[in-house]
């Protein structure tokens, strides 16, 4: 299964390589180090190019060694269903799930209950099942960061208001439907995003 990693609207793909077949548009892993491979993604998000394909012998050992040119950062976070609708924030304007970093010492589930009540301002959730798993490259402290987002699938009981938390710059938090999602919500997130709720509609 081939892993995709997102920077803005651009997409990083490592895939497996294909025996005996040489493609010129896919960039050799297995034997670049971790400056070569920050080379090559800085050289490619100044490009005009919207694509950057790897291929390894291995997704598995191909995506470990990309993922050691950058920081690495856990985050959590989750798409909560009530009924026949989904909860979203829009956050810097844009449409977007709650999610956060981990905190020393917690399990991505744990994280992904707190910082869902953090900044939905909701409680009672239950999660049912994991989601795949996303990954992005941003800015951190002056350097490019590599977060993975673990995904659960969560329902709720809460009856309540929502809450937006102010401090974590959003700006609202509103139960949509997948009418809703199909119209607002995917012309304007992010491309994780679009890869958590589109099996859903």
């Amino acid at each position: 299964m081939n892993i995709t990693i997102y920077y803005l609207s651009k997409s990083i793909l490592i895939t497996k390589k294909k025996q005996n077949i040489g493609n010129t548009d896919f960039i050799g892993l297995d034997g670049l180090k971790k400056k070569e491979i920050k080379a090559i993604f800085e050289t490619f998000i100044e490009s005009e190019n919207n694509l950057l394909t790897f291929e390894t012998q291995s997704i598995e050992k191909g995506f470990d060694k990309f993922r050691k040119a950058f920081k690495l950062i856990y985050a959590a976070g989750g798409l909560i269903q009530d009924n026949t609708k989904f909860l979203f924030i829009y956050r810097l304007n844009t449409w977007d799930l709650p999610k956060g970093k981990l905190e020393m010492g917690e399990r991505p589930d744990e994280a992904a209950i707190r910082e869902c009540e953090e900044e939905c301002g909701i409680t009672q959730l239950s999660i049912h099942y994991e989601l795949p798993s996303t990954f992005h490259i941003y800015k951190y402290k002056g350097k490019f960061a590599l977060k993975k987002t673990f995904w659960y699938s969560m329902t709720t009981t809460h009856s309540g208001f929502l809450v937006p938390q102010i401090e974590e710059k959003i700006e609202k938090v509103e139960w949509l439907d997948k009418k809703q999602i199909n119209e607002i919500v995917l012309k304007n997130t992010y491309p994780a995003i679009l890869d958590v709720i589109t099996p859903f509609l």
